[in-house]
């Protein structure tokens, strides 16, 4: 039953279609939006995190690994992200797959303020169907998952805040 569950997740994140005008080609619009799979998860530097308890806040969460070369360039753009944004009502989630806390420690450091999450069985990547990574979800303020974006092709920061601006100026307006 749980590949049942996981088979939808995958076949709804696959059902994308293109993103807006001025937004990298990439950056794949989820249409129409979908329920974002709740998870809680450790936080490296702080309480377990719920996804559901940050209803009300736009989340973007990305699933990474040390190892993963990509990853080394998206994480420093999503930290930027996080600096710009937390006052704004976004809330930046680095959710590691499949490592130990100790190599999440000893690769990261001091050098990011935005929550680190450890999916150490990659239970959470399994919902969102994450097959490779880096990979990025863009969650609501109503709790949806609104945008899907795979790999790191460079224009991070620049597609994020696009859609980060239209999404917080819709809510307002």
């Amino acid at each position: 039953m749980r590949w049942l569950r996981v088979a939808c997740v995958v076949v709804l994140f696959g059902a994308v279609g293109c993103g807006p005008e001025r937004i990298g080609s990439d950056w794949k619009a989820v249409q129409p939006s979908i329920a974002a799979p709740d998870f809680t998860l450790p936080q490296l530097d702080g309480p377990p995190v719920t996804l559901s308890a940050l209803r009300g806040r736009v989340v973007v969460m990305e699933f990474w690994a040390t190892w993963c070369g990509p990853c080394r360039f998206s994480l420093p753009s999503l930290e930027v992200i996080h600096q710009r944004y937390r006052d704004r009502g976004v809330c930046i989630l680095l959710i590691n797959e499949g490592e130990s806390e100790r190599a999440v420690r000893q690769w990261t450091g001091r050098r990011f303020t935005a929550p680190i999450l450890l999916d150490a069985a990659q239970t959470a990547g399994e919902q969102y169907g994450v097959r490779a990574i880096p990979r990025l979800f863009l969650v609501d303020q109503a709790g949806r998952v609104v945008y899907a974006h795979e790999g790191y092709g460079g224009g991070l920061e620049r597609s994020l805040s696009l859609i980060l601006d239209r999404l917080l100026a819709d809510s307002h307006g």
